[in-house]
């Protein structure tokens, strides 16, 4: 399969698309609960965030998947300090999982942020997110710690640019 990989807006990703590729993603693959996803993945919200980073079939054009990258000024940025960003809500669609496209946004989205001087990026993930943390880890994330937040455990990554 081949994608192509761009930012929302050249995509013309539109709302309903984020907002079924988040739904699927993390209240189908139970990681978020149903009344929770409804505030987290409000498109607008999810925009507000950053940078969106998404992923085109090129076969059918259907939104395979997507990651955002948030700039140290944004009101979403929770860890990130000035000359760092943090990445969010990295999704894959089941049926275009094992075919490297995690691992192609997760490097279009270190690109942008090496390319806006940032020297540092974090991200969370799950505990039970093992296949999201081994890619993480073979793409230079270090483990930092362990945070709870929202009634969960969360590992925190980090990557010197």
């Amino acid at each position: 399969m081949k994608f192509d990989i761009a930012t929302a807006e050249a995509l013309h990703i539109t709302d309903q698309e984020l907002a079924d590729l988040l739904t699927q993603v993390y209240v189908a693959g139970g990681f978020t609960e149903q009344n929770e996803a409804i505030e987290r993945f409000d498109p607008a919200a999810v925009r507000a965030r950053g940078m969106i980073i998404g992923a085109r079939d090129k076969a059918n054009v259907a939104l395979a998947g997507m990651i955002i990258l948030v700039p140290a000024t944004s009101p979403a940025r929770r860890l990130a300090q000035t000359n760092e960003a943090e990445l969010h809500l990295m999704g894959v669609r089941p049926e275009y999982r094992r075919r490297g496209l995690g691992k192609a946004l997760l490097d279009a989205a270190l690109a942008q942020a090496k390319q806006a001087g940032y020297r540092k990026v974090i991200l969370w993930t799950q505990l039970v997110m093992t296949s999201a943390q081994k890619l993480y880890e073979k793409t230079g994330f270090v483990h930092v710690k362990t945070i709870s937040r929202n009634n969960r455990e969360f590992k925190v990554y980090e990557k010197i640019l």
